[in-house]
Formats: C-alpha cells, sequence, structure tokens
C-alpha cells in the first residue's frame, strides 16, 4: 500500500508541475540568460544600453526563480500531503512509506515512470508549426543554444579552460604529433569542405568534429565529455542547403575560434584586417602547435592535424612561417560558378538570421564571418569591401579578385594549388598528385575516394558585372590554374 501511496504522490508532482507550466517557466530562465549573455557578446551594442539589458535581465530572472522556487514547493506539499494522508488513515505507517521512498528500488523505478509519464504526456500535445520550422533552422534546443552562447562569450574563458586541458591530459599531448600539418583554405564554395571531408576519412589525419561544440579549444576535456551523452545519430544537411550531410563524428571548420581568441584586434565590426607574415604572439604559437597535438589525440591512429579554415587565405605568409613543414592545399574554381554560389549563400543566411538570432550569433561564435548579417569581409587589399553592397554580383566578383590576388601574393612553395573543377571532372588523374604533394605514407587511400566527387556542370553567366571585371578575373582563373598541380592534364574550368 506504500508503494501506491509514493505513487499517487509522484503523479501528484507531475501535475502540479504541468498545471502550474514549471518547463516553460524553467525555459523563461533559460532563454533570458541566453539572451543576456548574447546581448554581452554584441559588440554593435553599447556599454550603457547593455547595462540597462542586464538590469532587466536579472530583475525578470529574479521573478522566475521565486516562481519556479514556489512551484516546486507546492507540487512538494501536494505530494507529501497524499501520501502523509494515507499514514494518518491507518493505511501504512509513514516510517515505513520514508523507508521504500529512501530505497534504490523506488528512486530508479520512480525516476522511469516520471520520464515516461513526461514524455507522454508531451507526446499527446501537438507540435505547432512555427516550432517544426524553428527546429529546421536550428537544430538546437534551448539548452544547447545557452551553453552555446556561454561558450561563445568569452574567448578568454576558452583559453583559460583550453591551458587547464593541457596540464590535465599532459601524458596524451606530444608535440612531436603536431607535425606536417594539412591547412585546407580559400574563399569560401570553392570546395573547401569536400576536400576536407574526404582528407579526415583517412585514418592518418585528425580534425576538429562537431564533438568539440562548443568548446573547440578543448577538445579532449569537451569532446570526452560530449561523448558520454552524444550518440552517433543519422546526418542532416547542414545550413548551406548544398546537399553535404553532417553529424557529431564530422569534421567541420573550428580553427578560427582559436585565431579570435588571440587576434581580437583583427576583428572589426565590418571588416577583418589580414596578417602580416612576421606578426608574433609567442604564447599563440605554443597554443597553437599544443592545439593541433591535441586534435591528433582525439582519433586512434591519427599523425596529422587536419584543419579547414577559409580565413587562413588572410594569413598564408603567417602559416607558412609558423609551420616551414605544412601543407597549404587551397581550391580555385571558375570565378562564374563561385560567384554565383557566394550570391545564393549570402541570401540563404541574410533570410536564417533575420527569422534565427542565434544562427547569426553561431556563425559569429565560431568565426564563420562570410554570409549573411555576420558578413565581414577581409580587407585583402587594406580597403574594405561594404557588406551592404553584398547582394550585388560586382561585390563578390571584386572580392573574388582580391582574394585571389591576395593569394598569389603571399604563396610560398609549401601552398598547393588545386584546380577544384578538373578535380571534380578527372578524379583519377589528379588525386594521386594531390596525395604526392601531401606526402602521403599510403597514397592509394586518397585514390581511391575518386567517387566522391561529382564532375561540374556547365559554367554559368554572369551578369551585373563590367567584361572589365570579368576579364580580370578569368585571367586571374587561369593563372591560378596554371599553377595549380596537374595543370597540364586538364583545362576543365578554364574560360577561352
Amino acid at each position: 500500500m506504500s508503494v501506491a501511496a509514493l505513487l499517487l504522490g509522484l503523479f501528484a508532482f507531475i501535475l502540479v508541475l504541468r498545471v502550474f507550466n514549471a518547463a516553460q517557466v524553467a525555459s523563461d530562465v533559460i532563454e533570458t540568460t541566453q539572451g543576456a549573455i548574447g546581448m554581452m557578446a554584441n559588440t554593435d551594442i553599447t556599454d550603457a544600453d547593455k547595462e540597462k539589458h542586464m538590469r532587466r535581465a536579472s530583475i525578470k530572472l529574479l521573478g522566475r526563480f521565486f516562481w519556479i522556487a514556489s512551484i516546486g514547493v507546492m507540487a512538494l506539499a501536494a505530494s507529501g500531503v497524499l501520501v502523509w494522508g494515507g499514514s494518518l488513515l491507518g493505511l501504512y505507517s509513514l516510517e515505513r512509506a520514508i523507508e521504500v521512498a529512501l530505497g534504490w528500488p523506488f528512486i530508479l523505478g520512480s525516476c522511469i515512470v516520471a520520464i515516461a509519464v513526461w514524455v507522454g504526456l508531451d507526446r499527446m500535445k501537438r507540435t505547432p508549426a512555427s516550432e517544426v520550422v524553428e527546429r529546421d533552422d536550428v537544430p538546437y534546443n534551448k539548452l544547447d543554444i545557452a551553453l552555446h552562447d556561454f561558450a561563445f562569450a568569452s574567448p578568454r574563458r576558452q583559453r583559460t579552460l583550453g591551458k587547464l586541458e593541457s596540464r590535465i591530459f599532459k601524458r596524451r599531448i606530444d608535440i612531436e604529433q603536431a607535425k606536417r600539418p594539412i591547412f585546407v583554405t580559400s574563399l569560401p564554395r570553392a570546395g573547401t569542405t569536400i576536400m576536407l571531408e574526404v582528407l579526415a576519412s583517412l585514418p592518418q589525419f585528425a580534425s576538429a568534429t562537431y564533438r568539440h561544440m562548443p568548446f573547440t579549444l578543448s577538445p579532449l576535456l569537451w569532446g570526452g565529455f560530449s561523448g558520454a551523452f552524444r550518440k552517433p545519430g543519422e546526418k542532416a544537411e547542414r545550413a548551406h542547403g548544398d546537399g553535404i550531410e553532417v553529424g557529431f563524428d564530422s569534421p567541420e571548420a573550428f580553427e578560427e575560434m582559436l585565431w579570435m581568441a588571440f587576434w581580437p584586434e583583427h576583428y572589426g565590426k565590418d571588416r577583418i584586417t589580414p596578417w602580416t607574415a612576421d606578426a608574433e604572439k609567442p604564447e599563440f604559437e605554443t597554443f597553437f602547435r599544443t592545439h593541433m597535438a591535441k586534435i591528433v589525440a582525439t582519433k586512434s591512429g591519427a599523425a596529422r592535424y587536419l584543419s579547414k579554415n577559409n580565413a587562413n587565405i588572410a594569413r598564408l605568409g603567417l602559416i607558412q612561417r609558423m609551420f616551414p613543414d605544412a601543407c597549404v592545399i587551397v581550391p580555385v574554381r571558375n570565378p562564374r560558378a563561385q560567384v554565383q554560389s557566394l550570391m545564393r549563400q549570402h541570401q540563404r543566411f541574410s533570410d536564417l538570421h533575420a527569422r534565427e538570432p542565434f544562427a547569426r550569433r553561431y556563425m559569429e561564435g565560431i568565426g564563420h564571418l562570410e554570409f549573411g548579417e555576420a558578413l565581414r569581409p577581409i580587407a585583402f587589399d587594406g580597403t574594405p569591401h561594404d557588406p551592404d553592397m553584398a547582394n550585388s554580383p560586382a561585390f563578390w566578383l571584386d572580392y573574388w579578385i582580391a582574394a585571389y590576388e591576395h593569394i598569389l601574393a603571399t604563396a610560398g612553395p609549401s601552398v598547393v594549388i588545386v584546380d577544384h573543377d578538373a578535380l571534380c571532372a578527372e578524379p583519377a588523374r589528379f588525386l594521386p598528385q594531390l596525395a604526392k604533394a601531401m606526402q602521403l605514407d599510403h597514397q592509394a587511400a586518397l585514390t581511391a575516394m575518386g567517387a566522391t566527387f561529382r564532375a561540374p556542370g556547365p559554367v554559368p553567366d554572369l551578369t551585373g558585372v563590367t567584361s572589365t571585371q570579368l576579364q580580370r578575373a578569368d585571367n586571374l582563373h587561369a593563372e591560378l590554374c596554371r599553377l595549380s598541380i596537374g595543370a597540364a592534364l586538364s583545362k576543365q574550368g578554364y574560360i577561352s
């Protein structure tokens, strides 16, 4: 009888929580907290406005905490009254009920029952269409969003956690594993993602993955922790809408968070300032090498660090100075096709950021300042490109020209230019040469990945630009392809 009374008390506890909508109150607490964190991290807002927002958020949180505590007291009271009432009626002794309630069998069983009842009640409620759209746009729940906002709010915290990790995992970190790294970089939409995925599938390479998010500077510490509750799941198409599917173990471009943590002066409100080859920050170089070794340590059997970071085209000289044994792979795509793709992505992310503010905070937090409201063009030639003009094809073609002229001006012998269109058209010819350029121990493994690449479509027309712009871009593209590996084997993508 005491067990039945305790279960009845459990149902009363759940009923009070549901009646007073405790889950929504808790959600409001999380939403208010993440909003405050996002406000503090927003560089577009003045300190005075931040202070006003924080005062309002503090008052709201105080009220929400008081209310959720009151709901908890009422739920406990309802449960306690039922159990106590049964003992007064002589159905069982209160001491016996307490003994059963504190036993492990009842604790475990009641937890399972409570979860099942709660989930069952949730499933009985129909999900509004607006919530489905929100999940499609940003596949994170409110707790995930709050965690990401917390991580993004303080690069200093990320650095401190990374240093703590270095001490904890000192025996697992082998700096020798930071040798001969591979850096994949180019202007976005040039084929860097497919290059990263192909190389990351090889056993000798280790790259950052979604398991390391949002504390990417602590891949061993956070990756191990998140691995305890994040299971391998089905992949889903990423936000770019380009057919590339990602999962928790998929490689991703998170390296820029490290650069932002150490070089904040390079990131303006509307631009990124390029790095010079002689730029020095000894603490950064030490941290970076250690971080590379950590990434390698996260993958069993790996021996080399691999990253994709499009912003690295703004610091090729510095990377080559810091890592003279590195191989920097720069895919190059036909400017007509790439500019059209850049414009589509910018429009896609502009729409997404307008609907979902966290999507912008996420892109800014990981350093993907390439599209939408998060766009901060790299000032390659010292002259910033106005983000307000980014809906124009002329903007993107000018940006394309500036980017690849900068690459030609700063590329050294460790830079390997890859004609992406030619590679996709004839992977069997180009992959062996790429494997040789990277000094792969087992070149056949990369050659076998040829089926991953899809032949490019016809070169599209590009309107809204001048003939002078287009000719300059075509000449630059031809020069890049001439310098690419295997240039004599194919002319795919050239404009005659």
